[in-house]
């Protein structure tokens, strides 16, 4: 056996478990620790499927707003960032823990830098020899986040980085737009962090005319959509995973929350700073939602809609065969969003009146529908993280509640950690749901003019 033999075992357990980059975060740690970094970089190349990364250079982190208001061919700002904005509490039935608190908002700008290395499936921008972090104060402190989660990043030091990369030169392109990252095979980060990057750059000016780099990795039908949400004549470039380009006219734009790259969580007051200003995040949607509109805009005849989740995924609820027959019952028709493509789901919330949805990402497709929509969200009794969602509602004109019940304690997925029991699996009681639908819907406010 090897040194690292027993690490390889490891590596191979948890890569089923928690995915490719989730796991190595550990791999890296473990061998680092026991190799030091400069031996752990040959060791861990091939485990981690890692090509073009035989240089390991010790690179200075500094902030991207920093260096684009100082260095950029070109500067935007939409707002400053600093400003605080109230996240009251939501509006409950059931058992909750909200309480409301204030978030700081983050700075919105376009920005346009000269001569940066990207990669598909990394977060890093490479400019300078440096690596440009969208950090703003102690963001990332406060989450506790490992960089190390990055597939470039080996280890993490407090103000540098230990990057893999290759010295050999790659691929040149002209200009494009930053739309790729670690997070873009996830559905839920398209709604919460690029198209919102994508709504900035629009807000701030940015005409296209040049790719769009988006990661090959994105669902099939977001990439369908952009193509429809993006402006004439800027085609997509999907990148492969780790592909290297070298960019000479970057265009980007910051996250209007900090989503970190792989966040440790550990307290509530950490968690809060992963909420979203909500008139930032309205302004973004409101952005969308017209272009959305232009693409598709036709009659589905779904007046209340029930955007299911597959039961299989967490945070399910256990009891779903009931909860779903008690909102056939009061006329919901069951929609898998995941079935349709993404300018269908949006057209689906905007032409609905009411619409259910257990949270998650099919909740967030909700913001979308316009301003005077019924939206009730069934969840767990850990309501804190969702405030801003329930702040960014009422900004927008819509009318939000949150329906919970009790996590599945006999869950195998069940957790009593104070961050990760958000994500419980729970069960709706189906005799409290049809009586809060019957008094929901019989009260409501009359439709406006579509």
């Amino acid at each position: 056996m090897t040194p690292i033999d027993d690490l390889l075992d490891q590596l191979q357990r948890d890569i089923p478990l928690y995915g490719h980059l989730t796991a190595a975060i550990g791999f890296k740690q473990a061998l680092v620790e026991r190799l030091g970094v400069a031996t752990a970089h040959p060791a861990v190349q091939a485990p981690l499927q890692l090509p073009g990364m035989e240089r390991l250079r010790r690179l200075p982190v500094r902030p991207l707003r920093e260096v684009a208001q100082a260095h950029g061919r070109h500067w935007h700002p939409l707002w400053p960032g600093g400003q605080v904005h109230a996240l009251p509490r939501l509006q409950v039935v059931g058992p909750h823990d909200d309480q409301p608190l204030e978030v700081i908002d983050r700075a919105g700008y376009l920005t346009c830098l000269d001569e940066v290395d990207v990669r598909g499936r990394s977060e890093l921008l490479l400019w300078r020899d440096q690596v440009l972090h969208d950090v703003e104060g102690d963001e990332a402190q406060r989450v506790r986040d490992q960089f190390i989660f990055d597939p470039q990043v080996l280890h993490a030091e407090a103000d540098h980085w230990w990057v893999m990369d290759s010295a050999e030169p790659a691929p040149v392109i002209e200009e494009a737009f930053w739309l790729g990252g670690h997070h873009a095979h996830d559905f839920g980060h398209w709604l919460t962090e690029y198209l919102p990057k994508l709504a900035t750059a629009l807000r701030a000016g940015w005409s296209g005319g040049m790719p769009v780099l988006v990661d090959a990795s994105a669902p099939a039908t977001v990439r369908t959509a952009l193509t429809a949400l993006l402006p004439a004549d800027t085609p997509l470039r999907l990148m492969s995973a780790l592909e290297r380009l070298h960019v000479r006219r970057l265009w980007c734009a910051p996250n209007v929350s900090y989503p970190g790259f792989c966040p440790l969580l550990a307290s509530d007051d950490a968690a809060a700073r992963l909420l979203t200003a909500p008139l930032r995040m309205a302004t973004l949607i409101q952005t969308i939602g017209p272009r959305a509109r232009q693409a598709l805009d036709r009659p589905t005849g779904i007046e209340r809609l029930y955007l299911a989740r597959r039961p299989e995924r967490h945070k399910a609820i256990v009891n779903h065969a009931a909860v779903d027959a008690v909102l056939a019952a009061h006329g919901f028709v069951r929609v898998l969003p995941e079935e349709h493509p993404f300018l269908e789901q949006l057209n689906l919330v905007r032409q609905a009146r009411f619409i259910v949805a257990p949270e998650g990402s099919n909740a967030l497709l909700g913001a979308f529908g316009g301003p005077g929509k019924q939206i009730a969200i069934l969840t767990s009794p850990y309501t804190q993280p969702l405030l801003d969602l329930g702040a960014t509602a009422a900004v927008l004109g819509q009318s939000l509640t949150f329906l919970t019940g009790p996590c599945a304690q006999d869950s195998p997925r069940h957790t009593e950690h104070p961050f990760w029991c958000f994500w419980n699996d729970y069960r709706i009681d189906p005799a409290g749901l049809d009586a809060w639908l019957a008094d929901w819907l019989a009260t409501a406010p009359a439709a406006g003019p579509a």
